[in-house]
């Protein structure tokens, strides 16, 4: 899990020498993390987790502007995987929150 760690680290904290592929590798390892478990809700937390890193990410102005771009443009993997995970109503709550700051955010980011 080391490199899933550094990989974490290095997207939120958006590194001048970060690559695509970090970012590429961080969300197929998640993947790869999240068919490992075998329950939904399980599943659901891993992706909700990466969806918010990139969330976060994106709404950091600190971070270069570019890094920002490929975080948003990467950010409907774990959204899409969290909506098919989501199996209580607290989960699809969750969601819907993210989804709303993210229209907000899309708004104003462009």
């Amino acid at each position: 899990m080391p490199s899933i760690r550094n990989a974490l680290e290095q997207i939120r904290f958006g590194h001048s020498k970060v690559e695509l592929n970090v970012l590429v590798n961080y969300l197929d390892g998640v993947s790869c993390v999240a068919n490992l478990l075998p329950c939904d809700s399980d599943k659901f937390c891993i992706y909700k987790n990466a969806l918010e890193l990139l969330f976060e990410t994106i709404c950091d102005p600190l971070v270069c502007k570019q890094w920002r771009y490929a975080c948003l443009d990467h950010l409907y993997k774990p959204l899409l995987n969290a909506e098919r995970y989501a199996s209580t109503e607290s989960d699809r709550i969750a969601l819907a929150r993210i989804k709303i700051d993210l229209q907000v955010l899309v708004r104003h980011f462009l």
